[in-house]
């Protein structure tokens, strides 16, 4: 096994190879050197001060000398002022100015969790950014455990790897886990294939059986009990602990996804790179519930079933069989950029080039389902999706990618959050840095007085690009990564305040002065709850009777309305939640393709293509436990 740094290295040249020639190619590196800045700076000080001496003598003589050295330190003088900006920008995010600033850097991110030999590949197959970033650039280190190298040369050392006990020196006790019982064998082929027909030898899963699987799955782990939060884990017998899948039955029932898992994915890298315990930290509870016995509490409690589980299900694999392979989804091989006019409004094919947003949205499914680049069944597929995002993310935080200007904030803001919910769920390190970066970017494109967002700086903002922003704002300040700004949250409750509407203020419009509209309502409904803000029953009524006129089934499909409804509507939990979950199940469960997707024949459908509408749909029915209720 090679040796394992702890830090990430910037690659540098070989000290076989020439010194580089100074040229136009490399000019901006040569910038970068602050000594040579330093000696043109120094240039143009003394050409002028000999200027000045020459002029002060008042000979003819020393009159056309003294135009040339003016004239020489002025153009120096222009080059300085040409490029100091450009410095400025290289020193504060760029990369390290020197030696000394290598570990603080933007680029030097310490990616616990990711494998160097599977982001070269995913970098080596994917297309080059459109501006270089730091990340794409940098030699990620192997994963580590604390206090030990992972060694695992077959399964026989996986499964004692799992099991060994941490070093007594480590101080630092274990997260308190709340494992999920695993999903039936049948649940792995539920998906129907997207190929051509099976073959003989394949099986297709009949409905029944898979609805009755997810069933026995829900039984088993309504039966476990939740674990309190201080409560330490109690620890299996030794026996129980060291016996391989094989030998333990129904005992090891409880071990037997991650097993799962780890087999599948050490067919794509070698089994050295996978850690083998979630990272240090605690979850926080927003997201507490997305995974073991207490997402199957919630699931039942708040008014899930088998069928939306089984359709989660289904989406996700069929999700993960879209995704290339470095690590993105593609707008252009999913339908995505499809002008179609909605509302009238003609946006020039938006989402064409929006990798980065559908990507995010893409692993915000997976993760609303506990998976992460940690554990879970898609671990590999939301490994591949952070590390395509993370070589995307520019120097200033910018997630947009090649996106353009009316996807772009979508698109940084989709992206970003997905980073930000992984730091989390995980504390991953690179996460937590590109979370923080992201919520930095967000910052800078802010308005300053009416606190909004839109498509360029300066933009006095919507309800719609204000509502992804606030959320990545939310989950980032949860993570850690990024403690709320009170400018921005300051910001954001004014703009709020600008585009509420109705009796009670329960309405919303897109822009000030614009009329209310039923997915603006939702919108603002759930980004207030979601945020903490406490509401009058009067206003929590209103928007109620608009998002009740408008139900899942009444007009044509809309997606994003939906998301935003019920993620309003499940924190309130009353009579209205009651009837709207009903009737988007219906709609939804009667809508799901064969193959685990939704048709892009929605309202903004063209813009997104399937993936789009797939997760926006896969997130709706995970709403039963993506999200804690806020308190009263």
């Amino acid at each position: 096994m090679p040796t394992v740094s702890s830090t990430p290295m910037i690659p540098v040249a070989d000290a076989s190879e020439a010194p580089p020639v100074a040229s136009w190619d490399n000019l901006e590196t040569l910038w970068a050197d602050p000594n040579i800045v330093r000696v043109v700076a120094l240039i143009a000080v003394t050409f002028l001060i000999i200027t000045i001496v020459l002029f002060r003598r008042r000979k003819a003589s020393g009159r056309g000398a003294a135009i040339v050295c003016l004239i020489s330190s002025v153009v120096l003088h222009g080059v300085l002022i040409l490029y100091v900006p450009k410095l400025s920008v290289f020193w504060s995010g760029g990369g390290p100015a020197s030696d000394s600033d290598a570990n603080a850097g933007a680029a030097d991110i310490a990616v616990s969790m990711f494998d160097p030999e599977m982001l070269e590949t995913l970098q080596d197959s994917s297309e080059a950014p459109a501006e270089p970033s730091p990340l794409a650039a940098l030699k990620l280190p192997e994963p580590l455990i604390p206090e030990r190298e992972i060694e695992a040369e077959s399964s026989e050392s996986l499964a004692a790897d799992e099991v060994a006990s941490e070093p007594e020196s480590d101080p630092t006790p274990p997260p308190t886990e709340i494992p999920l019982p695993s999903m039936p064998a049948v649940l792995a082929s539920a998906a129907i294939p997207t190929q051509p027909a099976p073959t003989e030898s394949s099986e297709t899963v009949p409905a029944d059986v898979l609805d009755a699987n997810i069933d026995d799955w829900l039984q088993t782990a309504l039966a476990d009990p939740i674990a309190e939060p201080d409560q330490e884990p109690t620890q299996p017998s030794a026996p129980e602990m060291a016996a391989p899948p094989s030998e333990a039955g129904e005992s090891n029932t409880i071990r037997s996804t991650e097993t799962d898992a780890i087999a599948k994915i050490a067919s794509v890298r070698p089994a050295t790179s996978l850690p083998k315990q979630p990272s240090a930290g605690t979850i926080d509870e927003d997201f507490a519930s997305r995974s073991g016995a207490a997402k199957a509490h919630a699931l039942i409690q708040n008014g899930g079933d088998a069928d939306t589980e089984a359709a989660v299900e289904a989406a996700l694999k069929y999700l993960a069989s879209q995704q290339r392979s470095d690590g993105a989804w593609d707008p252009k091989t999913t339908g995505a950029g499809q002008e179609r006019a909605p509302l009238g409004l003609h946006r020039g094919g938006a989402g064409r080039n929006a990798e980065t947003a559908i990507t995010g949205l893409a692993l915000l499914s997976m993760l609303g389902s506990g998976h992460t680049h940690q554990e879970g069944e898609h671990r590999d597929t939301v490994y591949r999706g952070l590390a395509f995002l993370l070589s995307r993310q520019r120097a200033d935080g910018s997630l947009a990618s090649n996106a353009s200007v009316y996807a772009a904030h979508y698109s940084h803001a989709m992206a970003g959050l997905s980073l930000a919910e992984t730091a989390a769920m995980t504390a991953d390190p690179s996460a937590m840095e590109a979370a923080r970066r992201a919520v930095a970017y967000t910052r800078s494109m802010q308005h300053p007085v009416t606190g909004g967002w839109r498509y360029n700086r300066g933009d006095a903002g919507d309800l719609s690009q204000l509502g992804w922003q606030a959320l990545l704002i939310d989950s980032a300040d949860r993570s850690g990564a990024a403690p709320l700004n009170r400018r921005m949250s300051d910001g954001i409750a004014r703009f709020l305040d600008s585009v509420r509407r109705g009796h009670a203020g329960g309405q919303a419009c897109y822009r000030p002065g614009e009329p209310t509209s039923p997915t603006m309502t939702a919108e603002a409904l759930a980004t207030r709850l979601l945020i903490g803000q406490k509401l009058p029953d009067a206003t929590i009524r209103e928007a109620e009777s608009v998002l009740l006129a408008n139900l899942p089934g009444q007009g044509p499909d809309n997606y994003y309305y939906w998301y935003y409804a019920t993620m309003a509507l499940h924190q309130l939990q009353d009579d209205a939640w009651e009837t709207w979950n009903a009737a988007l199940k219906q709609r939804l469960l009667s809508t799901q393709l064969p193959d685990g997707s939704w048709s892009d024949q929605s309202l903004w459908g063209g813009y997104g293509g399937t993936v789009y509408t797939t997760s926006m749909a896969t997130l709706c029915l995970e709403s039963y436990y993506r999200h804690s209720r806020r308190p009263e």
